[in-house]
């Protein structure tokens, strides 16, 4: 597998969203996961504890076409009450290590 750097290749915007839904009956999550799942922008899709149901990580070439990418399918997504981007402006860190620990790892 190779890592790709996003920018490098013309994704430079790169968005956090919270998204609400109106209902949380299994149904709504089954569509909705179901729904996010054919989107490619979306890199990342977490569920949550709290006032927010899922946070996504986002690509896009730029906040226009972020903005295209919102109205057009995530405000549309089924089951959606409230979504809240937030646009990252720089990256300070990422990295795809996981801090394995000597004798964490499984036997092989």
């Amino acid at each position: 597998m190779a890592l790709v750097d996003r920018a490098k290749i013309g994704l430079k915007a790169q968005v956090f969203a919270q998204v609400k839904l109106s209902a949380h009956g299994r149904a709504n999550l089954d569509e909705f996961t179901a729904a996010i799942r054919d989107i490619p922008e979306i890199l990342e899709c977490y569920v949550l504890m709290g006032p927010v149901d899922f946070m996504l990580r986002i690509v896009a070439d730029d906040i226009e076409s972020y903005e295209r990418l919102f109205f057009h399918r995530l405000s549309m997504l089924p089951g959606v009450q409230e979504i809240n981007s937030t646009v990252a402006l720089s990256e300070i860190k990422h990295t795809t290590a996981l801090p394995v620990r000597s004798g964490d790892a499984a036997p092989g």
